[in-house]
């Protein structure tokens, strides 16, 4: 029996080991429940290497070789014997090697017999590393444990290992292996080398020395700012290691007298204050703070890796100055909110008290926004911080709710425990915890109780997240920690997530829920682009809820990122921390602390110069927790929201308008004359502006919301009008002395100073919307009109938000805050209303701008008149006041004895008159809603129909034909009886009426033709039925009959495109209560008409938004911008004057700004903007569930209308032109909103769009405009372009047709002859040799030889580029592919005259034939094999394809990372050519800097056609890793670019992203590093003109500049043919000629101008003699001569003459003489006499076909040219003293060219390839 319980013992033992051992089984990858199968990482595929996706989170361990080291999982007393938590994971663990996938050899089990951990291989025999899993005990280093030990190689860079960790068993539970479970975290380890770590913690301090850009430590935490309550509230400061011994240094000495901070040189740290030979190891850190002047510090010896800060310790410690001596208590810091301190932490090994060295530095300022709820905040009047007023403010660049994080989520109320948690995590990437699966909540690893600690189902182990709809909802979300509905919560307070909040319960949204880590990780992130600038601000609101029951409550850490990505790929590549914000220690920062309520985390940052936010249009803000422990620090977390203020100007109102006032009229002295506005600013941003001086002179005027400069505005006094502008100065120091328009000019708020600039009375209109728009002086700027003013496109100028004369009002709401028009009164007269409303006075807030509803006001209530007594008095309520059924005017009247009110210790201004607002009684009826049954729409949200006249005229056309056909069906989402016996409801004409009745009448319309015969009985539709059965979907109707004029007397309601019109229903159901009166119900049916022709047209009082799904930024389009004849046909509405011609006969205008969103009927017109944005499209998410869109901003969080998401919009199908998409009843249904959508886009010449892959459309129209007898370099932006497409009407050579119709050759209106295209490929294969004597004259261009100049030239061969252009052709069916470049010029000198108007070209072209003429009558094939052409005599016919002709080039994408990629693969060259021409295939803006840093393998030099002239960049900075607007070369749409590889690569293709494109409109950034850098070099402009044409060259002078042709410094000059008549000029840098030369010096430059024609207007000198010679002469200009040191002189070698050159001076020089000019700085002979006989002569060619030898010294005797294989094919014999040979009509070839020189005969040799 004894061996029987030892064999059970030991075989239980064995039971008990085998669920956590890897022996004897085989690994398996799993894809994991949250990825689609087959969705892995990939590293070896044939090896089975592969990577299941989860969160992740990196560590970086510097290690020393051969010391082993722990790997610290973060766990809960993961280092204690005994230790673990019970609420950590125990289902997987496996450590091995990140980047392949294999066991690494370097890692080990921890020592212990307990480790559970052991090898596993996969079915291939590969060892997949160390495995344990199912554990059933706790996760501590005994038990998953390892060490990493780094080999003994002095070659050892590092490795990376990867720690995945599940706290689920499915597919390894009980002992068996079937494959990995889903995992929750991976940890990676990144082992670097201790001595590379501390050799990098010391080059980033000495780098930091005395830089304001670098990064003053290793761990440089920049600008951080902090909420706190009061003294005692406490910051948190951490380091980035979880474990300080990993801190590895060179000890530095002097540590009390050398620091990261100083005011004075003599404290920094220097290279020699390290000793390199140590390497230590921290074990303890040292802390010290500095004072803003950094003239005193302050040590705390804290010892770990958190420092915590209140302002009570730091005003309370020893004070050091920073040569260690001690600060006297009278003179220590006090330091308060608005104080800024610096904090350096050291590491430190407590064996050395002397030696430590600076790892991290934070620049802390402290600030009062402490968390608070919105109660709180409202009571104290904070109402800056309220989502509403931000909102209002401020621009919306980004929200982050968490109930879009998939689109499974919904914002149904939830019906049970799993519904109320979502099943999906978050993007992999947002966040970095483990992710709670409610599928796998019963696959939970056990521990060894297996209670509600070890698998709390539902919530969270440590350091897990969860997204949920409640908390604490029994039955659905569970009771506290009572673990019922499986869920576990520390806290027993109910919580509803924000949305449901914000919408009074009508929806339910998801908050975060987390169990924090004591550890950086990141909780959630935020991307969003913006164009900020220094001074720009950015403000974060988010609602934070502490749920523990633990110690540890939360804080919270915002870090602002500034982020690069890839063009190509969209990934990110880097990313610099800008700033952070604090919320502070909750305990003790928050005011009647509670647990399960939100709180406002609050961050306001001014952003500095200094922080490199310039460099950045990308941004991320990243949520951190800061919490210092996990005992507690569970909370949640909601409502992320980031807005930005570019502007950094405040307009503030004295005073409101008083409501008696009429501002129709506009501005009224007698009422509006005592309203002041102040102009206010930042004293910290307007000084940085002003670049600190002493004072600076700033101009301000007044612009209105379109960009003009209002006139008649008295900046001036009334004796000394002045309505220019205003002035004021600007101060680098505060002086309270100091006053402006009799006031104070400084005032502190919220411990920040502000400066005012003005404040008085401005005599603006009050219905207008304006801005300030400010300029500081130049004293180089004679006209002040032409300073940089202003405006909100260039947001980094200076300007104030838009705004408008505030007039006093009355705001109403309900209980729940909704505004209120309605109370619902009983049926039965003897029963008590049960209703309430709250009145608020809404008025300027002249503290903040903007305005305010002011809460304690009381009220005297009267309805309907305001004479007798009061129904309600001294109250701000109106509560269950009894009224008759209808519409009332209720009045109210403060009854304040003041005119000053104060709320929450601030003053208002109000006025005591009376005010009156609209309500209306309705009985308590049967309820009808319309909308879509799966769609939960918010509280106080009426649907409404979008519909366009398209529509109702298809519906009355098949009305025609069907009497029962042409009804909209509009949807029916809820019917609400008050009898449940009720089957229908009987529409009537109004309450208590029983006659059926079918006509909806006209209630309410913004359309001024019926807003004043609303009483008359409109008729706006009529039903398809009287009544509408329990079960009906649809609700039918037909509108008024629409005629082409609306009659004065008609009763049908005309509708207007852009206004919207209401309808109001009045129905009864047919069921019965009792003897329980039954009311009738009314509901409200609201159309909003859609134009079919739409302009797109954003606004500054929009906040410059660009989004198109926001109504705002649309305007109808008028008959001239779509070049509409008949004004019957489409009305323009004139909007300022009464007119029949609007289409609206009463005499009312109708304003053409009234527009929505584009619909699938839309038109829409895309014009040329000065100063306002593109249309920017954005990726849009649909909920699965219901089609919902959740995400409708665009990339740069510009907003959508709000609650568009929730039109119902009538359908459309542009496609179908016999049904337009009705049914097959003839009726025309509804359906949900789509954005992004329209039927046609037409781009005028100018239009853009960006980001268009998203755009869905069905057609495509683009126009440009030419310049007549103009070469242009193109590229189609639509598919299916040919040559033949290019012609336009020959009477005035402009497309100005009727936009949208199709266009197509026609003899009568249209002629090849008469108003011809020229057009051009680039290195066509059949293009051929074009020599100079091919371009036009007989005789080639000649080079004079001129002797005597004594000069001579470094040894160089000298070529020019040459264009590679075809023959000039018409091939009508030569089809141009996308990002094809081709020239194009319409007419030619014959054909066009200075009158000749700009050419207008408008594409496609409808035509699929195209026919011309052959003289030779000989068969001409097509282009392609998808077109041919055939002849018939000499009639040729060529058949195209068009099938996507009306498509852009770009596809549409609707996919949420779409790039709209686009490559263009790149063919052989022809010899001699090195450029390449390449289209912008987008219809926006195509940056250079960032498609040459999408494509490396260029050559960072671009040639555009500009003017008809080449012009040449080259001065791209690509070392820089961030994008800045002055430091780029940008393209046009339907423009095309040449670039060239750079030297030694090459490249197979080009890609092109529309990450790379850039809003042409949007200006900004200040000048960058790389640019100021340049400024210290010099830079010479050259121009030379014939009068007519004109081009540029540049000469560098930089003392590190190679003298010889470097392609990284020197552009070569591409000689153009297309260009023959432009002057081309050049200089020479070694064997080429450039168009940009960098050189050490200015000595004996040699200069010169390539012109087929020297033009013939008066600006050029008419002859210039050369010896016995006349040529006609050009003119030179030079630019930036008062750099050099000294003079510049221009030598002729012909005459022998110097001439000095003067800035912007004209001289006279002849073209086409190669060898005769010089620049140089030294004058006379001397310089000459030097130059060695090696350096004396020079060759080049200048021009195709020609080799010029020059020697200035007049040592020239004979020069013989051979081809390489030795034939000689010109020899010429220099005469006596003649200085220059020049040999023409050469072959393009390599040549030898050798030159014989006097005297000495001494022979020089060179190889020179002419083309």
């Amino acid at each position: 029996m004894r061996k029987v319980y030892i064999l059970r013992y030991m075989f239980l033992s064995i039971i008990g080991v085998l669920p956590m051992m890897g022996w004897g089984q085989v690994f398996r990858h799993y894809e994991g429940i949250a990825n689609k199968s087959g969705d892995y990482e990939v590293i070896d595929a044939s090896k089975d290497c592969l990577r299941q996706k989860t969160h992740e989170f990196h560590y970086y361990i510097p290690v020393k070789a051969g010391v082993p080291t722990l790997l610290n999982l973060p766990i809960v007393k993961y280092t204690q014997d005994g230790g673990g938590d019970a609420l950590e994971p125990r289902g997987f663990f496996r450590y091995y090697n990140y980047d392949t996938d294999m066991k690494s050899d370097h890692l080990s089990a921890y020592a212990s017999s307990s480790n559970k951990l052991t090898e596993m291989t996969d079915g291939n025999g590969y060892s997949k590393g160390l495995v344990a899993y199912d554990i059933r005990v706790n996760a501590i280093r005994n038990t998953v444990g390892v060490n990493y030990t780094r080999p003994n190689d002095a070659n050892w860079t590092g490795e990376t290992v990867a720690c995945d960790v599940s706290r689920y068993v499915d597919g390894c539970e009980n002992g068996t292996f079937t494959h990995e479970p889903t995992l929750s975290m991976r940890y990676i380890f990144h082992m670097i080398p201790a001595e590379k770590y501390a050799d990098d913690l010391q080059a980033a301090i000495l780098k930091g020395v005395g830089s304001k850009v670098n990064d003053l430590t290793y761990e440089d935490n920049k600008e951080m700012s902090v909420g706190l309550r009061d003294s005692v509230s406490q910051l948190t400061l951490r380091l980035n290691f979880n474990d300080i011994t990993h801190y590895f240094f060179h000890p530095m000495r002097d540590l009390g007298k050398h620091h990261i901070y100083y005011s004075d040189d003599q404290y920094q740290i220097k290279e020699s204050f390290f000793d390199k030979s140590q390497l230590m190891q921290a074990n303890y850190i040292m802390w010290r703070v500095y004072n803003a002047d950094r003239t005193m510090c302050a040590t705390f010896w804290k010892g770990g890796r958190f420092f915590t800060l209140t302002l009570n310790n730091l005003n309370s410690h020893q004070w050091n100055y920073l040569n260690n001596s001690a600060v006297p208590n009278a003179k220590k810091p006090s330091l308060t909110f608005g104080s800024r301190v610096y904090v350096v932490a050291y590491a430190y090994n407590t064996s050395n008290a002397n030696v430590a060295c600076p790892v991290a530095n934070f620049a802390v300022t402290f600030y009062n926004h402490y968390p608070q709820t919105a109660e709180q905040l409202k009571a104290k009047s904070q109402n800056t911080r309220l989502v509403d007023y931000l909102d209002e403010h401020y621009r919306a660049v980004a929200k982050v709710s968490f109930d879009d994080d998939d689109d499974e989520m919904t914002k149904y109320k939830p019906t049970s425990p799993n519904d109320n948690q979502d099943r999906l995590p978050s993007s992999w990437q947002k966040r970095s915890y483990g992710f709670v699966y409610r599928d796998l909540i019963d696959k939970t690893a056990p521990g060894t109780q297996n209670n509600k600690w070890h698998n709390p189902k539902h919530s969270p182990l440590h350091g897990e997240y969860g997204l949920y709809k409640t908390a604490n909802v029994r039955g659905i979300s569970g009771a506290g920690e009572a673990f019922v509905d499986n869920y576990l919560w520390y806290q027993h307070g109910t919580l509803y997530d924000r949305t449901y909040e914000s919408t009074n319960g009508a929806q339910y949204g998801h908050f975060l829920y987390i169990d924090a880590a004591d550890e950086s990780r990141q909780i959630a992130e935020a991307d969003f682009k913006a164009n900020l600038c220094a001074g720009s601000q950015v403000i974060f609101s988010s609602a934070i809820s502490d749920m523990t029951s633990g110690n540890v409550k939360p804080e919270v850490l915002f870090k602002l990122y500034g982020v690069n990505y890839d063009e190509t790929t969209g990934k990110e590549t880097d990313r610099k921390l800008l700033h952070s914000f604090s919320t502070g220690y909750f305990s003790g920062n928050i005011d009647d602390y509670a647990t399960c309520k939100w709180y406002q985390g609050y961050g306001k940052m001014v952003l500095q110069k200094e922080s490199g936010v310039n460099n950045y249009e990308n941004f991320k803000l990243v949520v951190d927790n800061l919490c210092q422990g996990t005992g507690g620090a569970d909370y949640a977390f909601d409502d992320l929201r980031i807005y930005t203020k570019a502007s950094k100007v405040d307009v503030l109102q004295s005073t409101p308008i008083c409501p008696s006032v009429d501002i129709s009229q506009g501005y009224n002295e007698s009422s509006m004359g005592n309203i002041k506005l102040k102009i206010r600013a930042l004293q910290e941003t307007m000084t940085a502006l002003a670049e600190h001086q002493d004072q600076k002179k700033l101009y301000f005027r007044f612009v209105d919301s379109d960009g003009n400069v209002v006139k008649n505005v008295n900046y001036g006094t009334a004796s000394e009008p002045n309505t220019q502008w205003g002035t004021t100065t600007i101060y680098n120091e505060v002086d309270n002395g100091k006053t402006v328009d009799g006031s104070r000019m400084y005032e502190q708020i919220d411990n920040e100073w502000y400066v005012n600039l003005a404040n008085r009375n401005f005599n603006l209109d009050p219905n207008k919307t304006y801005y300030v728009s400010m300029a500081f002086d130049d004293e180089n700027v004679k006209d002040k009109n032409q300073l940089n003013w202003g405006k909100p496109s260039d947001v980094c100028s200076l300007y104030s938000e838009t705004f408008k004369l505030v007039q006093q009002t009355v705001v109403v709401s309900d209980a729940n805050g909704n505004i209120a028009t309605q109370v619902t009164i009983p049926c039965e007269k003897n029963q008590a209303p049960q209703y309430n409303i709250k009145a608020q006075i809404q008025t300027t807030d002249q503290n903040n701008g903007g305005i305010i509803n002011l809460q304690s006001i009381k009220f005297n209530w009267y309805v309907d008149d305001t004479h007798g007594v009061p129904v309600v008095t001294n109250s701000s309520e109106f509560t269950n006041v009894t009224l008759s059924e209808g519409e009332h005017t209720i009045y109210v009247e403060p009854v304040n004895s003041s005119t000053t009110v104060t709320e929450g210790g601030v003053s208002y201004e109000i006025c005591l008159g009376m005010m009156s607002f609209k309500l209306r009684a309705v009985k308590h009826g049967p309820k009808l809603s319309f909308g879509f049954g799966d769609v939960v729409l918010p509280s106080n949200y009426t649907p409404t129909i979008r519909v366009g006249l398209p529509q109702i005229k298809a519906l009355a056309e098949r009305a025609k034909t069907n009497a029962k056909s042409g009804y909209l069906e509009v949807p029916v989402s809820d019917k609400s009886f008050v009898a449940d016996n009720s089957q229908n409801i009987t529409f009537v004409k109004y309450n208590g009426d029983k006659t059926p009745f079918s006509t909806i009448y006209l209630s309410g319309t913004n359309d001024p033709t019926y807003q004043n015969r609303l009483g008359e009985g409109l008729k706006l539709a009529e039903l398809e039925s009287t009544t509408l059965a329990r079960n009906a979907t649809q609700l039918g109707l037909k509108f008024a009959t629409q005629t082409d004029e609306a009659q004065a007397s008609g009763k049908n309601v005309q509708l207007h495109e852009g206004y919207w019109y209401e309808g109001i229903l009045v129905f009864n159901e047919d069921g019965s209560v009792g003897t329980t009166v039954l009311c009738s119900g009314e509901t409200y049916l609201r159309f909003e008409v859609v134009p079919e022709y739409a302009t797109w047209n954003p606004t500054a009082s929009n906040k410059m938004s660009a989004a198109w799904n926001n109504d705002q930024n649309w305007i109808r389009s008028t008959r001239s911008e779509l070049y509409k004849s008949g004004a019957d046909e489409y009305p323009d509405y004139i909007g300022s004057s009464a007119s029949a011609s609007t289409g609206n006969a009463t005499g009312v205008a109708i304003d053409r700004m009234n527009a929505y969103v584009p619909m699938k009927f839309t038109k829409v017109v895309i014009p040329n903007l000065s100063g306002l944005y593109f249309p920017d499209l954005g990726y849009i998410a649909y909920q699965k569930s219901n089609g919902i869109a959740t995400k409708l901003s665009n990339a740069k969080g510009d907003a959508a209308t709000t609650n568009i998401q929730y039109a119902i919009l009538a359908k459309w199908d542009a496609t179908d032109e016999a049904n337009h998409g009705l049914n097959a009843d003839g009726n025309l249904e509804c359906e949900k909103f789509y954005g992004n959508t329209c039927d046609q886009i037409y781009f005028k010449p100018g239009g853009e769009l960006l980001d268009q892959c998203y755009l869905i459309y069905n057609k495509a129209w683009v126009e440009k405009e030419l310049k007549p007898n103009t070469w242009y370099a193109l590229s189609s932006p639509l598919k299916d372009v040919y040559a033949g497409d290019m012609y336009v009407p020959k009477a005035s050579n402009r497309q100005e047709t009727e936009a949208f119709e199709p266009i197509s050759f026609s003899e009568q209106n249209n002629n090849r002859v008469t108003s011809p295209f020229y057009q051009r490929s680039w290195d066509d294969t059949s293009a051929e040799e074009i020599k100079l004597s091919d371009l036009g004259e007989q005789t080639s261009h000649k080079a004079y030889d001129y002797s005597g100049t004594g000069i001579s030239f470094a040894d160089q061969d000298l070529k020019a580029v040459s264009a590679n252009w075809s023959h000039v052709y018409n091939k009508v069916d030569k089809e141009y592919s996308p990002m094809e470049g081709f020239a194009l010029k319409m007419g030619d000198k014959y054909t066009v005259s200075s009158d000749t108007p700009t050419a207008l070209l408008r594409l496609p072209k409808a035509d699929t034939k195209y026919t011309y003429y052959n003289r030779e009558q000989s068969t001409v094939n097509g282009g392609d094999s998808q077109s041919g052409s055939t002849s018939t005599g000499s009639t040729i016919m060529a058949t195209l394809n068009k099938e996507n002709a009306y498509r852009l080039v770009v596809d549409e994408d609707k996919q949420e990372s779409a790039l709209g990629k686009m490559s263009q693969s790149l063919s052989k060259l022809s010899d001699g050519n090195v450029y390449y021409l390449v289209g912008n295939p987008y219809m926006a803006t195509l940056s250079m800097y960032k498609f040459i840093k999408a494509n490396p393998d260029l050559s960072p030099t671009i040639y555009t056609y500009e003017n008809g002239a080449l012009k040449l960049y080259d001065k791209l900075d690509m070392s820089t890793q961030s994008y800045e607007s002055k430091n780029d070369v940008t393209i046009a749409p339907m423009q095309s670019f040449f670039v060239k590889l750079a030297d030694g690569q090459t490249a197979s293709s080009l890609n092109f992203t529309s990450a790379m494109t850039v809003d042409r409109e949007v200006l900004g950034g200040v000048k960058t590093q790389a640019a100021e850098d340049e400024a210290q070099t010099r830079l010479l402009t050259m121009r030379v003109s014939d009068g007519s044409n004109s081009s540029e060259a540049r000469v560098v002078v930089n003392a590190e500049a190679t003298p010889d042709y470097d392609s990284s410094e020197d552009a070569p000059l591409l000689y153009d043919e297309n260009l023959k008549d432009v002057p081309m000029l050049y200089t020479v840098a070694d064997d080429q000629a450039v168009a940009v030369n960098a050189v050490p010096s200015i000595n004996w430059l040699p200069l010169g101008v390539i012109s087929e024609s020297a033009g013939s207007s008066s600006e050029k000198s008419d002859k210039v003699e050369a010896g016995n010679k006349e040529t006609t002469s050009v003119n030179l200009k030079l630019r930036g001569l008062a750099q050099l040191t000294s003079p510049l002189y221009l030598y002729d070698a012909a005459t022998k003459q110097y001439q000095e050159l003067t800035d912007d001076e004209a001289v006279g020089i002849a073209a086409n003489e190669h060898g005769r000019y010089f620049l140089t700085q030294t004058r006379g002979t001397t310089g000459i006499s030097e130059i060695s006989t090696d350096d004396a002569v020079k060759v080049y060619s200048p021009a195709p076909g020609m080799i010029v030898v020059s020697s200035p010294a007049s040592i020239l005797n004979k020069v013989d040219v051979y081809t390489v294989d030795g034939k000689l094919v010109a020899s010429r014999i220099a005469q006596d003293g003649q200085n220059s040979i020049t040999i023409q009509s050469l072959s393009s070839a390599l040549y030898i060219v050798k030159t014989v020189t006097t005297g000495s005969h001494h022979t020089l040799t060179r190889k020179l390839s002419v083309q």
